[in-house]
């Protein structure tokens, strides 16, 4: 089993990224669930030990301060909790699991004129899906010179 303080930084930084503050928009259905699930286990675990407010503060503020008080709390629960700390631990291992590996190389770009972009190489350093992409939604004017694209899963 891992040490509680890796998985209480990886919870913490699960619960507080970017993702889930855009609404859970960019992952997916099970994913989210699946985060849905971590969070009302530690949402339960905070309320019975009357520590609810920590998590609170840390998910409508999410400062630093805030974050590693949550998770400084949560670290002490799973030590006291072996339960409670498997649980966790079971539901981070499906969500690596699950995780969708992305890989993007220019998306959203316009250039005007002449655009040179040299070889570009990509690979997934790890198992489980990946979706790749390379030039989305760009726009280039009047000459690209694109080099090789490597993508490797």
């Amino acid at each position: 089993m891992e040490p509680v303080s890796l998985t209480t930084a990886a919870i913490a930084t699960l619960i507080f990224s970017e993702a889930l503050k855009e609404g859970g928009k960019t992952l997916g259905q099970g994913i989210s669930q699946q985060v849905a699930q971590l969070l009302n286990a530690i949402r339960q675990k905070f309320q019975a030990a009357g520590t609810e407010g920590i998590l609170k503060r840390a998910e409508e503020n999410p400062t630093e301060k805030n974050q590693a008080k949550f998770q400084d709390e949560l670290e002490t629960q799973m030590e006291e909790d072996e339960a409670f700390a498997k649980q966790l631990q079971a539901l981070m291992t499906q969500l690596q699991a699950n995780e969708t590996v992305k890989q993007i190389v220019l998306k959203g770009v316009t250039v005007k004129g002449k655009a040179t972009v040299g070889d570009l190489n990509l690979e997934a350093a790890r198992e489980g899906a990946v979706n790749q992409e390379a030039v989305v939604d760009s726009e280039f004017g009047d000459d690209l010179n694109l080099g090789d694209v490597n993508m490797k899963a």
